[in-house]
């Protein structure tokens, strides 16, 4: 009987299967930052197209969830981090002439709070008038409104910001994937 004479691994067999592994994890961690740059993306196409159906509703009159209509009012966008750490985009309405936002009873999605973005998302919104930066986080949002001309209705007052501007759409980590940009004359589009 022959017993074989098994020395184990030679160096360069140890060095390839260890190629071979750094080549299939750096891949692995490039999908995973494409597949998070995509749900980003798409968020901010969705909001882009939240921002559209605003616009379409600039005539109409806002009405609650019971049906009663809000006179005076105007359909308003949201964007907003909400308490359990997620971004959402809730339609409210606003009263231009107390101007206030009405938040509850507007949007039946999610319990009331809205569209609900990946859980990869961040967003920044840039004022357009003053340069001024919000992170739509904890007390941070902002609010699209569009005038019955069809142009953003222009204001900033305390922690409310509303108006034109540059929304951007950012990975967890801060990279900025998309921006949304809403200007004063009601045109918006995603870049």
């Amino acid at each position: 009987m022959k017993i074989k004479n098994n020395k184990g691994y030679s160096l360069i067999e140890l060095i390839i299967v260890l190629a071979i592994i750094a080549i299939v994890s750096t891949m692995s961690l490039l999908s995973i930052n494409v597949l998070f740059s995509a749900k980003v993306k798409a968020d901010s196409q969705t909001f882009n197209s939240e921002v559209g159906l605003i616009k379409a509703d600039r005539y109409s009159e806002p009405v609650d969830l019971s049906g009663n209509k809000i006179p005076g009012a105007y359909y308003a966008l949201r964007i907003y981090r909400h308490s359990d750490n997620r971004v959402y985009v809730q339609k409210c309405a606003y009263n231009p002439v107390a101007d206030v936002f009405i938040t509850s009873n507007i949007d039946k999605r999610n319990d009331g709070r809205g569209l609900k973005l990946t859980s990869y998302t961040s967003v920044s919104y840039a004022e357009q008038k003053t340069g001024t930066v919000v992170d739509i986080t904890g007390t941070g949002e902002a609010y699209v409104v569009y005038d019955k001309d069809g142009t953003i209705h222009l204001h900033t007052s305390g922690s409310k910001y509303y108006g034109a501007g540059k929304f951007m759409f950012k990975k967890r980590n801060g990279d900025i994937v998309a921006n949304v940009y809403v200007r004063g004359n009601g045109s918006h589009n995603v870049r």
